[in-house]
């Protein structure tokens, strides 16, 4: 008896500290989710240059990302060529570009998929000095991702992802 006592005052208290902790709000679960942000400098996953760029070695000349304006799904990204040989990518149109998507996981950027058809693709210089606007997609609306472009220098084995757009996490 004394035992079925103790257990249900345990019980009591336990439910009554849950109860106490909970916050109070005439406001749906869906609306209080919140939008992590996650910081994009990490570098691209490695796992990319052991399977997609193993051949290569990385860029000396990097395009610089000039401003990105989010509209509805699709993010406008505006990339100079700031260096002195010319860069390449890959796409079925000059406002395009061959996308890589990495997925936040475990406190990290890891590879998740890329745009792997290369049915009506081309190649597309970026002059020194010269700007494209490109347009990308975000694939999942849950989870923390970012986008990715390969620029390659003209006439080298030098080839290199960028970080073109990243989307937080919502919770």
């Amino acid at each position: 008896m004394y035992h079925q006592l103790v257990q249900w005052n345990a019980i009591r208290c336990l439910l009554l500290l849950l109860f106490s902790f909970s916050p109070i709000s005439n406001v749906p679960a869906e609306d209080k989710r919140v939008r992590l942000t996650i910081p994009p400098d990490q570098l691209p996953d490695p796992a990319w240059r052991r399977t997609q760029f193993e051949e290569m070695v990385p860029l000396k000349n990097r395009p610089v990302i000039i401003s990105r304006n989010q509209v509805k799904d699709e993010v406008f990204v505006v990339v100079r060529n700031t260096g002195e040989s010319t860069l390449i990518y890959h796409s079925a149109g000059p406002e395009y570009i061959q996308s890589y998507q990495e997925v936040f996981r475990r406190g990290l950027w890891r590879k998740a998929n890329w745009d792997w058809c290369g049915l009506g693709k081309k190649d597309f210089s970026l002059l020194p000095g010269a700007s494209v606007t490109l347009k990308v997609r975000f694939e999942d609306d849950e989870r923390g991702e970012r986008i990715l472009g390969a620029f390659r220098e003209a006439g080298t084995n030098r080839e290199g992802l960028i970080v073109l757009a990243t989307k937080g996490l919502i919770w």
